[in-house]
């Protein structure tokens, strides 16, 4: 599996951009339909909704977060592009694997990860990190309390 690699493209915004991308989230929300592109003789084109959605997601991330990254993935990861997608090592995903924590198939020699269930484990990982930190959180305030 070969893959062409294109040059990254890092877009940084301003405080005053991030302000105003705030307060129109902040507004409400955007109908998916609601996206549309001037062209350059100045039509107007409406985007399709996969495309709609997906702006959508990078100001709301962006809004809630002040910062968004977006790209792609491959359908079929290998050990150290899965390991980097959830920030551990390659030795401690392969580990993660091995429990069964995080699934896994092999192809040869090599060890494989879907990307769906990649990130679904991500995704359980920070659910649990967050439910973790709000336990942490309200023991904090019942010592509080005591004090």
């Amino acid at each position: 599996m070969s893959a062409t690699m294109l040059p990254r493209t890092d877009i940084l915004v301003t405080e005053a951009e991030l302000s105003t991308v705030r307060r129109e989230v902040e507004e409400g929300p955007v109908a998916l339909s609601g996206f549309a592109a001037v062209m350059a003789n100045g039509d107007v084109r409406l985007l399709p909704p996969e495309l709609s959605a997906l702006i959508q997601r990078a100001v709301q991330a962006l809004a809630t977060n002040g910062s968004v990254s977006i790209g792609s993935l491959p359908e079929e990861l290998t050990s150290n592009t899965a390991a980097d997608v959830l920030g551990v090592s390659r030795p401690t995903l392969l580990k993660l694997a091995k429990s069964g924590q995080v699934a896994s198939f092999k192809v040869g020699s090599h060890t494989r990860f879907q990307r769906d269930d990649v990130l679904e484990f991500k995704a359980r990982r920070e659910q649990e990190r967050r439910r973790a930190l709000s336990e942490l959180l309200d023991l904090e305030d019942q010592l509080d309390e005591y004090n």
